[in-house]
């Protein structure tokens, strides 16, 4: 009964973070085609709304895939201590701050925007990264170092693409706003690379059940 409890609590919370992304994601679709004003007015595609659309897409697959592993590997697998509602609560108000920054880029989309849209993609970076590295040390989780190095590497880049482009926002919004998308792109890649095993775990070969049947043991597969 014990286990059962602790592990509706971990649920709980865990699914705070998981409204917030779904949230995100809503809005953000909400953003590329918005509801028109008017009755007489055209519900209309913002096209130029698509690179920031498709770079928060690319971003929120690896981060809700990961806070998963992560919280399945740091309270499934391993179990529990004593200690585990202040890690678990340390952890769920990180990962709802990086949620709500996930909403922020969602109401960020257009491309006269995306400055802002950088700018946020760097705090959420950066705060993972700061968690991470806490987590890393503190916590002996060292399954997540990927995570953290690679999200380093990707900050750099995308303070880059700001430097750029920032004394041509008026003339290359558009331009800006691939170049983002194209970070991203590469971030997450070399995200799911280097954490494959952390992403997707080995599969671990198991003998098929057996049962007994009038009094002979039998493969039931």
């Amino acid at each position: 009964m014990n286990e059962m409890v602790i592990e509706s609590t971990i649920k709980s919370l865990q699914w705070i973070y998981a409204i917030v992304i779904a949230l995100s994601i809503g809005e953000a679709f909400k953003q590329f085609v918005p509801v028109p004003n008017t009755d007489m007015e055209k519900c209309r595609i913002q096209w130029d709304r698509l690179p920031s659309l498709a770079a928060l897409l690319i971003l929120v697959v690896p981060f809700y895939h990961g806070m998963t592993r992560y919280f399945c590997e740091m309270y499934y697998a391993h179990g529990t201590d004593a200690s585990y509602g202040k890690w678990l609560l340390f952890d769920c108000a990180a990962f709802t701050v990086e949620a709500g920054l996930f909403f922020v880029l969602a109401r960020s989309l257009s491309s006269a925007l995306w400055w802002r849209f950088n700018g946020t993609i760097v705090a959420l970076l950066c705060l993972d990264i700061v968690w991470g590295v806490f987590v890393w040390n503190l916590h002996q989780c060292p399954m997540i170092s990927p995570w953290v190095i690679v999200n380093v590497c990707a900050v750099p880049l995308l303070v880059g693409v700001y430097m750029i482009f920032r004394n041509r926002a008026t003339r290359l919004p558009l331009l800006a706003s691939c170049g983002v998308l194209v970070v991203l792109l590469a971030r997450t890649l070399a995200d799911y690379w280097a954490g494959w095993e952390f992403y997707f775990p080995k599969v671990v070969d198991v003998a098929p059940p057996y049962s007994i049947l009038n009094g002979n043991i039998q493969n039931v597969i």
